[in-house]
């Protein structure tokens, strides 16, 4: 013991202070609280950014596979997001007030559940495409690109920053529908669809064209509140009429006819006379142009011809751009084999196609997505 002082004593140990070995155990203590307590909201942050940032399942796809097992697709929330986006755009164009709605009106049910088959119907096609082996060209990607670069142009800025409406999540978006439409169209050549009939069946007559450029001004007192309009007075249709004539006097020496009004506002209609300048694509079997007397003078003149006709409610300064316009009867063709078309494809769908895959969705679509929060 007296050994063991003696070697304390000459190497300069001194005893132990109680009270500093006090105070750092308790530094310690505080240390660890402070590691604990650092950890607890860590741990919190990242359970918050997880239930926030992870992927929402809201569709799950099961189908053949290429090699014969079967496939799983899986439809995030995000994948979702511009297909919400653009349903919610549409129907805002018809004046609809989400907010009144909160997501449980009729229409928001509706456009849910018709988003939803559009989703599960891509999906099918996604996944038959790659069972096919069906890809996107070089060419076909480029028009995506410039699809993408228009579709940003029209989302508002405060949606951009909305999860799903990101640059590669639309882009994502675009690049599915276009291989889903790939694989429809792929689906429908394979169809025996007599296109030549269909062609037959539209009439040439009722649909031959007659392309217009024209300025109009009415008789009728277009100010008034009767549901029908009474006529001008007589000094006031007088007047109208001059001008009209003024305005054909002019287009015989104009080198543009569509730029004879003064319009400084920009609206089409002259800031002078009232006098407005439109184009119409007249079908033979269109009435509701003029009179019938009127149209049968129009339908008479020759590619180039400005003439002036005075109807009973109207006067009209007109020149005709194409008295056999073949654009009216070609669109009537393209539409009967278009519905023709997605009439098979969508039976083929219903009742054979959609029966070879099992779809779930879950449970966050069914109770936690509600449209018309995107762009309300």
């Amino acid at each position: 013991m007296n050994t063991a002082k003696k070697i304390i004593k000459e190497q300069g140990i001194q005893k132990p202070d109680k009270k500093e070995a006090k105070a750092e155990a308790k530094s310690r203590k505080y240390l660890i609280l402070i590691i604990v307590g650092a950890l607890v909201v860590l741990g919190g942050i990242f359970v918050v950014c997880y239930t926030q940032l992870r992927p929402r399942a809201i569709l799950t796809v099961e189908g053949p596979a290429a090699n014969g097992e079967t496939a799983t697709h899986t439809v995030n929330y995000t994948d979702s997001v511009y297909d919400i986006y653009q349903m919610e755009s549409m129907y805002n164009a018809y004046g609809m007030d989400w907010d009144q709605t909160q997501g449980k009106g009729t229409l928001s049910s509706n456009a849910k559940k018709q988003i939803m088959q559009n989703l599960k119907q891509r999906e099918v096609l996604v996944m038959q495409a790659e069972k096919d082996g069906t890809v996107l060209d070089d060419a076909e990607k480029e028009e995506i690109n410039k699809a993408v670069e228009e579709a940003m142009a029209t989302i508002s800025q405060m949606p951009k920053s909305i999860k799903g409406l990101s640059e590669s999540d639309v882009r994502a978006s675009i690049e599915k529908q276009r291989l889903a439409e790939k694989e429809k169209k792929k689906i429908i050549d394979g169809f025996d669809i007599d296109d030549a009939k269909l062609t037959a069946e539209v009439s040439k007559t009722d649909y031959r064209q007659y392309t217009l450029q024209y300025y109009t001004i009415s008789k009728e007192d277009e100010t008034s509140d009767a549901e029908e309009k009474p006529m001008k007075d007589d000094a006031t249709i007088q007047k109208e009429k001059s001008d009209m004539q003024e305005l054909e006097t002019k287009a015989k020496t104009a080198e543009d006819f569509t730029k004879l009004l003064t319009d400084a506002d920009n609206d089409s209609k002259d800031d002078n006379t009232g006098i407005t300048y439109t184009t119409r694509n007249l079908l033979e079997k269109d009435e509701d142009f003029a009179d019938e007397a009127t149209r049968d003078l129009i339908k008479k003149m020759n590619n180039d011809q400005v003439s002036f006709f005075e109807s009973d409610k109207a006067f009209f300064l007109v020149k005709m751009i194409n008295n056999n316009d073949p654009e009216a009867y070609d669109n009537e063709v393209k539409n009967k084999i278009s519905t023709e078309e997605n009439n098979q494809y969508q039976t083929y769908y219903d009742e054979t196609l959609k029966k070879q895959y099992k779809f779930k969705v879950q449970s966050y679509w069914k109770s936690r997505v509600t449209i018309g929060g995107i762009t309300a």
